[in-house]
C-alpha cells in the first residue's frame, strides 16, 4: 500500500476523536493564518491609511466572498464525489471529477473577471459605499476582479485525498507571503489599498500554483489526470454544481447580506458605522475561524464513511463536531463579553471606532456559541450528498432568516439591532439544523434496518 493510499484509508480507520482532532486542528491552523492575514490587512489600512480604507475594503467583501462561493461551488461538490469515489476505490472517476472541476472554476472566474472589471463602479455603490468610501472601494476591487482566475487552490479536494498537511501548506504558503506583502506595500512603499489588493491577488496565485502541482506533478498521486479527462462530464458537472450549490447560493446570500448590511449602515449611521462594522466584522469572523476549520476538518471523515458504508462513524463525527463547535464558541463568547475594548484595540487606534464599536462587539459575540451549528449541519448534507437539505439550511437560512431578522431588528432598534441581529438568526438556524439532522438519522437508521 502507498503512503497516499494509506493517508485515505486513514479515514475510514483511525479513532474518530483523534483523527477530527487532527484534520480540524490543521485545517484550522492554515484558516487562522488567514484570519490572521485578514486582521492584520485591515490594521494595516485602519492603522497605515485610515478607517475609510478599511471601510473601502470591507464594501469589496462581497465580491471576495462571492469569488469564494463559486471556488467552495466546485470544491464542495467536487470534494464529496471525490471522497467517495475514492471511498470506492473508483480512481478513474476522481481524477475526471478533479479535471471538471478545475475547467467549471476556470469558466466562471473569466466572467467574472470581466463583468467586475467593467462594472467595478455600479458595484461599488451597490454595494452601499459613500462618497468618502468609494475611491478605496473601486480601487481596491479592480485589482480582486482582475485577479478572480487565481482565487482557489481547491484545498477541499486535497483534504479529500487525505493529505491534510498539504492542504495547510497551501493556506499557510500563500497567507504568509500575502501578509509580508502587504505590510510592504502598504507601511513601506505606501501603495495605499492597492498595495492591499495586489498582495492578495499574488497570494492566490501561489495557492493556485500549488494547486495544480499537487494535481498534475507531484509523485504517488492519486489522480491521474489526462487532457481527455477536461472534456466536459455533463453528468460529473451536474453533480459537482448540485452538491456544491449551496455553499455557491450560502456565499451569494452571504454577500447579499453584507450589502443590505452596509446599505443599512450608510443610512443609519454613515461612515463611522461602515468603519465600525468593518473593524468589527473582520474581529468576529477571525475569531470564529476555528469553528469553519472543524467544517472542513469534518467533511472529509463523513464523505470518505459514508461512502463506505460505515454510518455509526458518521453519526459520531457530526455529533462530536457540533460539540467541540459550542463549546469554542462559549469560551469565545466570554472574552468578547469581559474585554471587548482590548480586543478592538488590535485592530484601530481611532477612539469614535474603540467607543462605537464595543457594544457591537458584544452584541455579534452572543452569536459564537451557536453560529457554528448550522454551517456544521449544512457541511454534513452536503458530503453525504443531500443537497436539498444543504440548501435549505444556507440559502434558505439567509433569505428566509438572517434578512428578515436583520430588517426588522434594525427598524425597532437603529444600529443595535443590526449588531444584535445575527445572534438571534442564528438561535434560529441551530434549532432547525439540529430539528433536521435529528430527523435525517432517524430516517436513515429505519431505512437501514428495513
Amino acid at each position: 500500500m502507498t503512503d497516499n493510499a494509506a493517508n485515505v484509508n486513514r479515514l475510514g480507520n483511525s479513532k474518530i476523536g483523534s483523527l477530527l482532532w487532527e484534520m480540524s486542528s490543521q485545517t484550522t491552523l492554515a484558516l487562522l493564518v488567514y484570519a490572521i492575514y485578514s486582521v492584520t490587512d485591515t490594521y494595516f489600512l485602519s492603522v497605515g491609511i485610515n478607517s475609510l480604507a478599511a471601510a473601502g475594503s470591507s464594501i469589496i467583501s462581497p465580491v471576495l466572498i462571492g469569488l469564494g462561493g463559486v471556488a467552495t461551488t466546485v470544491g464542495a461538490g467536487g470534494a464529496s464525489l471525490v471522497s467517495r469515489a475514492l471511498g470506492e476505490q473508483d480512481h478513474v472517476k476522481a481524477s475526471r471529477t478533479v479535471a471538471n472541476t478545475f475547467l467549471v472554476f476556470w469558466t466562471a472566474a473569466l466572467v467574472i473577471t470581466i463583468l467586475g472589471s467593467l462594472l467595478i463602479k455600479p458595484i461599488v455603490q451597490l454595494f452601499g459605499a459613500t462618497p468618502n468610501v468609494a475611491p478605496y472601494a473601486i480601487t481596491y476591487g479592480r485589482i480582486i476582479f482582475l485577479g478572480a482566475l487565481t482565487s482557489t487552490g481547491y484545498s477541499t479536494i486535497v483534504r479529500a485525498d487525505g493529505n491534510i498537511r498539504y492542504s495547510t501548506a497551501m493556506w499557510i504558503i500563500p497567507v504568509c507571503t500575502n501578509l509580508v506583502l502587504c505590510w510592504l506595500f502598504i507601511m513601506v512603499l505606501h501603495m495605499g489599498v492597492a498595495g492591499a489588493a495586489i498582495a492578495t491577488v499574488t497570494g492566490q496565485a501561489i495557492s493556485s500554483g500549488m494547486s495544480i502541482y499537487f494535481f498534475f506533478f507531484r509523485k504517488n498521486r492519486s489522480y491521474d489526470i489526462k487532457a481527455s479527462y477536461f472534456k466536459p462530464d455533463w453528468k460529473i458537472i451536474r453533480d459537482v454544481i448540485l452538491i456544491g450549490m449551496p455553499s455557491l447560493f450560502k456565499s451569494l446570500g452571504a454577500s447579499l447580506f453584507v450589502i443590505v448590511t452596509n446599505n443599512l449602515l450608510k443610512v443609519i449611521g454613515g461612515d463611522s458605522a461602515l468603519g465600525v462594522f468593518a473593524i468589527v466584522g473582520k474581529l468576529y469572523s477571525g475569531l470564529t475561524t476555528p469553528q469553519t476549520g472543524i467544517v472542513q476538518g469534518m467533511q472529509p471523515i463523513v464523505g470518505f464513511n459514508f461512502g463506505q458504508k460505515k454510518f455509526e462513524r458518521v453519526r459520531r463525527t457530526i455529533n462530536l463536531s457540533i460539540a467541540s463547535s459550542v463549546v469554542y464558541g462559549l469560551v469565545i463568547c466570554a472574552f468578547c463579553l469581559a474585554i471587548p475594548a482590548a480586543m478592538l484595540g488590535l485592530l484601530s487606534k481611532e477612539a469614535a471606532i474603540l467607543s462605537e464599536g464595543q457594544s457591537a462587539l458584544r452584541l455579534f459575540a452572543l452569536a459564537c456559541p451557536i453560529g457554528g451549528v448550522s454551517v456544521l449541519v449544512a457541511a454534513f448534507f452536503q458530503s453525504t450528498g443531500r443537497a436539498r437539505e444543504a440548501f435549505m439550511l444556507t440559502l434558505g437560512g439567509i433569505l428566509l432568516v438572517k434578512l428578515p431578522v436583520l430588517l426588522l431588528a434594525s427598524r425597532l432598534f437603529s444600529l443595535n439591532g443590526i449588531w444584535l441581529s445575527e445572534a438571534v438568526s442564528e438561535l434560529i438556524l441551530c434549532a432547525l439544523s439540529l430539528w433536521m439532522l435529528w430527523w435525517f438519522q432517524h430516517k436513515f437508521e429505519v431505512v437501514n434496518l428495513s
